[in-house]
């Protein structure tokens, strides 16, 4: 049996504290640990995380036959750590989870006892590493404010931390562009990711990939190729082929933003392939996900399902909850345009729960919006006769508290691009609406309706074309404010979007009182009423202004 790990507590023996050196220096805990790690770091370049993870389990078997110290509850932390982390690679979410809390607990158990210096790094190092495998289990599970905390709690150990080749600053560096480009915030990511390549070597592969994504995220794809082609190069220099199959997906995802299917269908092909031969669920279905929206692009419509319900089992396996709503809502959007309606509400209404859950109301007003569309339909098909009205309203009851929603929803996105995603979607919500509001005739709520707009009425400084891109999904993106904070409400009405372009806080527009009447009704009360209700956001300010009416 091997020898335990020496106690970093003891400060008096000469031979301890040559072997805290030797620990707090290269990480070692003796054999069989030190060859042990090593072995499973070079499968995992390989990657063969299978055999990782069989290494890591006989190593913790040993370590957990020892009697229980702060040394080796240390080393059993330390070893949990690199299991979730694996985990995460192998996207085995929940028991990635299981590991790193029980990593956490573990290490974070021991804190106050007494250490030495070394003894102090060493449990820095172990902390951070657990910290950051935490921060990507919540990034990719789609809880991105805890993630942001979880950086913030390891930016706050640098401090005591000697790290003299920037390895783990450099991490936490990258996971913040990670986190920046979930909100689909590009320019603030590619900032920090272009500023962190020259200060973090260690992170430049990784740096690279990621800033091709954002410029193919952002319309650059001769950009996006350099840097894919020099991530590529940094990750054969490491031997690092599982980074390498990473570029692969994300150059199927450059082809597929530039409109070339057939390159995109080939290259996600080939990444399906290896994820597939890896076991990597959550990359597979990403991959699948991509091929959906293909094969619906071309109209195979068999296809489509047939990918997406593939794409949908494999998220939830893994527990990617956000993921597979929005794949079940890509799911009904392909059931809507071949005509199987009852899938279609099966499908929303699922990832409407799964966002209700969460706190996502945005989509929860897409997946509204997708339901108001599909009674409209049944309207231009159907002869409802003497109960038209009925349906009508309850259309209209659907969709205009969630076009007042989407409207309001763009000013919480500090980027240009992610503001129009949703503009384009809040229009095609209007043009619903109005187009209810036409059919029943209702001259007083096409009025209100007019009313509300111009009060909310924004000056466009920039609009990104969407016309050739079909139906609009937008994307998660940055937020300019935390809608709980308490700080005061900022510009609005035509400087909407000139301050949400600079990050400021963006004030809903004023009510429009109807009534000279004191207390009288407000322009589309009852809907503005149901939006805030149902979506947890102001849609109108405290502010009242009479309405304009109109001179002959």
């Amino acid at each position: 049996m091997p020898e335990e790990p020496e106690d970093p507590q003891d400060p008096q023996d000469p031979e301890d504290t040559a072997q805290q050196e030797e620990q707090a220096a290269g990480l070692s805990y003796g054999e069989p640990f030190d060859s042990g790690f090593a072995l499973a770091e070079r499968h995992q370049l390989t990657p063969d995380l299978r055999a990782a993870l069989a290494v890591y389990g006989e190593l913790l078997a040993v370590a957990e036959s020892f009697e229980d110290s702060p040394d080796v509850q240390l080393l059993r932390g330390h070893l949990l750590s690199d299991i979730g982390t694996v985990q995460l690679a192998a996207t085995d979410l929940p028991g990635a989870a299981l590991s790193i809390g029980q990593s956490l607990d573990l290490v974070r158990g021991i804190a106050s006892v007494p250490m030495g210096p070394n003894g102090r790094q060493l449990w820095l190092e172990v902390l951070l590493k657990t910290l950051l495998a935490r921060v990507e289990l919540l990034r990719r599970t789609g809880r991105f404010e805890e993630a942001q905390e979880a950086v913030d709690e390891a930016t706050a150990l640098l401090s005591e931390f000697r790290d003299p080749e920037g390895l783990r600053t450099a991490e936490i560096g990258l996971s913040r562009v990670h986190l920046l480009m979930d909100r689909s915030a590009w320019g603030a990511a590619e900032e920090l990711a272009s500023a962190l390549l020259a200060d973090a070597p260690p992170a430049e592969p990784y740096l690279l990939d990621c800033l091709g994504v954002v410029c193919a995220s952002t319309v650059r794809f001769e950009q996006a190729e350099d840097f894919f082609a020099r991530a590529e190069e940094a990750y054969l220099a490491l031997g690092h082929h599982a980074g390498r199959q990473q570029v692969l997906s994300h150059r199927a995802y450059a082809a597929l933003r530039a409109g070339d299917l057939d390159r995109a269908e080939e290259l996600y092909a080939q990444a399906a392939e290896i994820f597939e031969r890896q076991g990597r669920a959550e990359d597979l279905a990403v991959c699948e996900q991509a091929r959906a929206a293909i094969a619906a692009h071309r109209g195979d419509a068999a296809g489509a399902a047939a990918l997406t319900a593939s794409s949908l089992a494999r998220f939830q396996q893994v527990g990617a909850s956000i993921a597979a709503a929005d794949t079940m809502l890509l799911g009904a959007r392909h059931a809507y345009e071949r005509g199987d309606i009852d899938e279609m509400k099966r499908l929303a209404q699922g990832a409407r729960d799964v966002y209700q859950e969460r706190g996502v109301y945005e989509r929860c007003a897409q997946v509204d919006l997708m339901l108001a569309r599909t009674l409209e339909d049944n309207l231009n098909r159907t002869d409802h006769g003497v109960h038209e009205r009925t349906s009508l309203a309850g259309a209209l009851s659907l969709a205009l508290p969630a076009a007042l929603t989407l409207e309001a929803a763009r000013y919480d996105f500090a980027t240009a691009h992610a503001r129009s995603q949703w503009l384009q979607l809040a229009d095609e919500a209007m043009q619903l609406v109005f187009r209810l509001a036409l059919r029943s005739n209702d001259q007083g709520l096409i009025f209100e309706l007019v009313e509300h707009r111009c009060a909310g009425a924004s000056l466009a400084l920039s609009h990104t074309s969407t016309a050739d891109q079909g139906a609009v999904f937008p994307d998660a993106a940055m937020k300019t404010y935390a809608p709980d904070d308490g700080a005061p409400l900022t510009l609005g009405g035509i400087a909407a979007e000139a301050a949400a372009s600079v990050g400021l806080r963006v004030a809903p527009p004023p009510k429009i009182v109807m009534s000279a009447e004191s207390g009288g009704r407000t322009a589309l009360q009852e809907y503005v009423q149901a939006a805030e209700f149902r979506y947890h956001r102001r849609i109108v300010s405290e502010e009242e202004v009479p309405f304009c009416p109109p001179t002959i």
